[in-house]
């Protein structure tokens, strides 16, 4: 049996990422990375707590683990910040109760099953998106950014996730705050709206769903008297890792690789060490 690393329920947080914010506003990010070695496996089951919850099986939390290594490490080679990563990990751990993070060993359990692991494209840290459930099919990476860079984000099916009980969503919402006239111009292979003609104007599909507060950019728009329904498909934006896909096939014994190996066709499983960082 592995040793954990971690601190008991004195806290990863109190004993770890404190310490970092109080260095960086006295000495600032680039004394801090000097003086201190950066321990990002103690920080991981306080980032994953914020981005999955853990009523999802060891295995599912273990793939979002290795994903959420791989997008810490990509952000500290591009940004080559420690202040603006940690940032970054503040914003999400909104809302986020302490006591909760410090008393749930699961996320522990999952970093240190997958201690030092990442998922890669070529050997090289890419960007690694997740989703909470899709519309019944994951969106392919060039149809989202327009970029062939992208082309390693690939789209698969992920029916299991129609079986899911908030698939849909409904969202209600006054026709005097929406633009006059309100269509839809395109969508992409998964079904997820990319354009929306609002009074003649083009808009984007995902800022579109993020402003008006919808749960899914596959939607469907309906008039309701003085409404406009929107029928939402999914939650999130549908691209790479759906949680709750993924969740299902935990359930039928595939292990975090597999999992992840399913979401990313293209990509690998690795070990940091080997990675080109």
């Amino acid at each position: 049996m592995r040793k954990s690393f971690f601190p008991g329920t004195t806290g990863i947080f109190a004993l770890f990422f404190v310490p970092y914010i109080v260095t960086i506003i006295f000495n600032g990010a680039n004394t801090t990375l000097i003086n201190k070695k950066f321990n990002v496996e103690m920080l991981l089951p306080v980032i994953v707590s914020s981005q999955i919850e853990d009523k999802y099986e060891l295995e599912t939390i273990k793939a979002q683990t290795i994903i959420a290594r791989s997008n810490f490490y990509r952000t500290m080679k591009e940004e080559k910040n420690l202040a603006i990563t940690l940032c970054q990990i503040k914003k999400e751990m909104e809302g986020k109760s302490l006591a909760c993070v410090i008393l749930q060993n699961k996320y522990e359990k999952a970093v240190t099953e997958t201690e030092g692991k990442v998922i890669v494209w070529n050997k090289e840290l890419k960007l690694v998106p997740y989703h909470e459930l899709s519309a019944g099919q994951t969106r392919d990476g060039m149809e989202v950014f327009h970029n062939e860079d992208d082309s390693y984000l690939r789209s698969v099916h992920s029916l299991v996730d129609k079986n899911a009980k908030d698939y849909l969503n409904s969202v209600y919402i006054n026709k005097n705050v929406l633009p006059e006239r309100i269509e839809i111009k395109s969508r992409d292979s998964a079904g997820y709206v990319t354009e929306i003609l609002a009074d003649g104007k083009v808009l984007e599909g995902e800022a579109f769903r993020k402003g008006m507060g919808l749960t899914s950019s596959n939607f469907t728009i309906q008039k309701s008297g003085k409404e406009i329904r929107f029928l939402c498909r999914g939650k999130g934006h549908g691209l790479g890792f759906s949680q709750y896909g993924g969740n299902e096939m935990a359930k039928e014994s595939a292990n975090a690789k597999e999992i992840l190996q399913y979401y990313f066709p293209e990509m690998d499983v690795l070990n940091i060490k080997s990675v080109n960082c």
